[in-house]
């Protein structure tokens, strides 16, 4: 009997260490497939990795529907430069400077003849015409012609003095500067040119007696035309060089 209750005290604690030890194993397989979820979390985040960076390989491919915007980018540039371009509010815009001397839109002529008083050099009432033609704008050039005669007669002996002057000469109109309108033109101007004198008497006594000689002369001029009619008028101008007053009839076409 002792020997019974001997190996009864034997065996419980045995059994009671082998059901700690099969605890312990159980418990351990038990926490194992505790990470399992884990490993399940990391495969179920790579899809949701690819699912992330699915959008932006479809976005990639989709660039084509997005172009459109990229050719509306010219058209917000030059609105850009439109409004960069725009004057500022109470900014002054500068104004272009027309030349001076501008073609002419279309050509003017002018014809002058007339008669001089107080010649400056030798004697006698000039005549002459001038003409000239519009090169730009205000400016008109051309060429003019003056002769002049005077002689004497005393008890058979005649003698006689004649005088040509012809040169170059251009007038600037002044009527759009000083705005006179149409009928009246007001002009100043220069001219060059050369004189020639010649003598004759019926003694034979030739350029003996002649004092002048020929040359150049340089010459100015101011004066005015008023049209009495679109193309008809007259016209008076102050000046040095042929005569110091002219007076006469002008026409424009």
């Amino acid at each position: 009997m002792k020997n019974i209750v001997q190996r009864i005290a034997f065996i419980i604690p045995a059994i009671a260490l082998f059901a700690i030890q099969a605890e312990g194993q159980t418990a351990a397989k038990k926490a194992a497939p505790a990470q399992k979820p884990a490993q399940a979390v990391a495969r179920t985040a790579a899809p949701a990795k690819q699912a992330a960076t699915a959008p932006a390989t479809t976005a990639q491919t989709q660039q084509p529907a997005t172009a459109p915007v990229t050719t509306q980018q010219p058209a917000q540039a030059q609105a850009q430069a439109s409004t960069s371009s725009a004057p500022k509010p109470g900014a002054t815009t500068p104004v272009k400077k027309q030349p001076v001397f501008a073609k002419a839109a279309h050509r003017t002529s002018y014809l002058n003849g007339g008669i001089g008083l107080a010649s400056y050099w030798g004697g006698g009432i000039p005549i002459g015409v001038s003409f000239e033609t519009t090169i730009a704008d205000n400016l008109s050039v051309g060429g003019s012609v003056d002769y002049a005669h005077y002689g004497r007669n005393y008890g058979g002996y005649k003698w006689s003095y004649n005088f040509i002057y012809a040169g170059a000469r251009g007038s600037y109109h002044l009527g759009e500067l000083l705005q006179t309108g149409d009928k009246f033109d007001p002009y100043a101007g220069i001219s060059l040119g050369v004189r020639i004198a010649s003598y004759k008497d019926n003694a034979g006594y030739g350029d003996y007696y002649n004092p002048y000689n020929n040359g150049l002369y340089l010459g100015l001029h101011v004066g005015g035309r008023y049209y009495f009619t679109e193309k008809v008028g007259g016209f008076a101008e102050v000046g040095y060089g042929v005569t110091a007053l002219r007076l006469g009839v002008t026409a424009k076409f």
